[in-house]
């Protein structure tokens, strides 16, 4: 006993006078002081004050009315340091001999406690159990027995509670990288705010200036949250641990008389304990990008952007019939609230709603590659479909209106040319169109198709995008695993050479741009669900990947809405912003 009392009394004190608990009050965090302790912590330091710091952990109380008084009474610590101080004095008022132990009782001179009480809790002698313990009221077993016995009942909790730490460690180690990756994104931000800002200096540093301090603003009001519930998860972890070590010490060390005299208490306790499941933290805290402005007009820096995308619907699967696909290749905004889907081994375009109803089918000799749209009052569909011509569709009737090819008509017999890839620059509705044999990309007018530009590219166009403002083209590559962003006359201005995890990507696929870049499909050879979409901005600069652990994605775009579809082998993936 004397072993017991000495291993748990140091739990007992208060950390303010070290002195055994006085009226205990606990605050939010679950520490507890005495109330005097508190009420002098409070008066010299925060007198009138709504909220209290834990004078350990430092986790805000907010007060009632009645200050420290009306805190919640740890009645649960009172009673066990009454217990204990009960157990103190009977240890320091009774001098023990040899024959006069806590194995002898005390009711029955000369009888030893050989049994234990399960109704009671306690030891008891042969007498007892025919005197104040008798069955079927009570039930008792052998002392020896019981300890083994309970012993194994504390054991067969250890599992579930050593699991349960280890769920704490994960949610600290997750907390702690979901912070690091935010911290790096700030660091992201912060530079391309800095890289926007010296290109106008003299006339947007006050808006620059603003801007970071929002930013910052934002990292310490996140972090605080991380930090909240990082000191959470550190307390309830470094509680169970503590409550475990010191269970298993007291297994250990204690003698059968001092264990089963501490069983209710640590037991308790550690049902207590175990019944606590860590707080979450929301995953989109820590999703921070920046838009640059625009550069014409007004000058702007850009704005803050806060919203995370997300898929929020997902339709089609395989086969042939509506709402099948068989190898989604490309896609495209048609109308308002419509898109083209390029069924490749299907033989046919598919006119679906962005919700995925079924409107329409164009039947093609061979399977579709690439398709795009003309949104003027004529309404036109473009079809690349293996051959040397762009096919042309009215998208109001789904009839072919043209085709043309990308050389002169004298030419086309005798160029060999593979047509991978459509664009559309809205400003002119230039045709666009990527030949990975020629190493070129032609414009096109869109009225006949005339040829107006051919321009060399360094990288295969498997997949083209336009930049409606700069009109620059982002040139994917394929399996070259890079990205050029080049200028009107087929300049290079930036290459992307996406990673994933580290390691360089196999294949770079669809891609579209918006005023706030280029978004990007990309994919790491060897397993089928390991697609990313990437976003960067115009500079090729890296500013978030928005999805992973996808599939087969090949193109993407805007809907008329702002969602993003992506046309995923044997489905179309919708995306918006929450």
């Amino acid at each position: 006993m004397a072993t017991a009392l000495k291993s748990i009394g140091p739990h007992l004190e208060c950390d303010i006078c070290a002195d055994k608990y006085k009226q205990p009050k606990v605050l939010d965090c679950m520490h507890s002081f005495c109330q005097k302790c508190l009420e002098k912590y409070y008066t010299s330091r925060y007198a009138g004050q709504q909220t209290i710091p834990c004078p350990v952990c430092r986790r805000e109380t907010v007060l009632p009315e009645t200050h420290i008084q009306g805190l919640k009474t740890n009645f649960h610590l009172m009673g066990i340091v009454e217990e204990v101080s009960l157990q103190e004095k009977v240890v320091s008022s009774v001098k023990k001999t040899p024959e006069e132990d806590e194995s002898k009782c005390q009711k029955h001179k000369g009888e030893v406690k050989w049994f234990y009480c399960e109704t009671c809790e306690e030891l008891i002698c042969r007498v007892c159990t025919v005197v104040s313990h008798c069955k079927p009221k009570h039930h008792y077993i052998e002392s020896g027995e019981a300890s083994r016995k309970y012993k194994q009942s504390l054991k067969d909790m250890f599992p579930d509670f050593t699991k349960n730490i280890k769920r704490l460690e994960q949610s600290l180690a997750t907390s702690s990288q979901a912070k690091q990756k935010f911290t790096q994104n700030v660091t992201k931000t912060v530079k391309a705010v800095q890289d926007k800002a010296d290109k106008k200096r003299a006339e947007i540093t006050t808006q620059e200036t603003k801007m970071i301090a929002e930013i910052k603003q934002l990292q310490q009001d996140r972090n605080r949250t991380y930090d909240e519930h990082q000191s959470t998860l550190t307390m309830m972890l470094e509680s169970k641990k503590h409550l475990l070590g010191r269970s298993q010490d007291i297994i250990n060390t204690a003698s059968d008389s001092d264990f089963l005299s501490l069983y209710p208490i640590i037991s308790k306790d550690l049902k207590s304990l175990k019944s606590q499941n860590p707080p979450q933290i929301d995953p989109k805290l820590s999703y921070l990008s920046f838009t640059p402005g625009q550069r014409i007009g007004e000058i702007n820096l850009g704005k803050l952007d806060l919203r995370q995308w997300e898929m929020c619907r997902e339709f089609g699967t395989e086969g042939r019939g509506p709402g099948e696909f068989n190898w989604a290749q490309s896609v495209t905004a048609t109308q308002p609230g419509e898109i083209a889907v390029a069924d490749c081994f299907n033989n046919r375009v598919v006119i679906c709603s962005n919700e995925g109803q079924h409107k329409g089918t164009i039947p093609l000799p061979t399977g579709p590659l690439a398709v795009a749209a003309i949104h003027n009052p004529e309404q036109r569909l473009l079809v690349l479909d293996g051959s040397k011509y762009v096919k042309v569709f009215n998208m109001k009737d789904n009839t072919l209106v043209m085709q043309f090819p990308t050389v002169p008509k004298h030419q086309v017999d005798k160029t060999e040319m593979d047509l991978q890839s459509l664009a559309i620059k809205n400003s002119t509705c230039t045709i666009v169109v990527g030949d990975i044999k020629r190493m070129v990309w032609t414009e096109h007018r869109p009225t006949d198709g005339e040829i107006l530009h051919t321009i060399p590219v360094q990288t295969p166009p498997y997949y083209l995008a336009v930049d409606d403002d700069t009109e620059r083209v982002v040139v994917s590559g394929y399996n070259t695993g890079k990205v050029d962003v080049s200028d009107s006359k087929g300049k290079t201005n930036a290459t992307i050479r996406p990673t994933i995890n580290g390691e360089p990507v196999e294949y770079c696929r669809g891609v579209c741009c918006d005023s706030s870049g280029i978004y990007l499909v990309v994919y790491q050879g060897g397993d089928d669900d390991t697609g990313h979409i990437h976003h960067y901005d115009l500079d090729g600069r890296f500013l978030d990947c928005l999805a992973q652990g996808l599939y087969y994605q090949c193109g993407i775009t805007f809907t008329s809405d702002g969602q993003l579809a992506v046309a995923n082998g044997h489905s179309i993936q919708m995306y918006h912003k929450v």
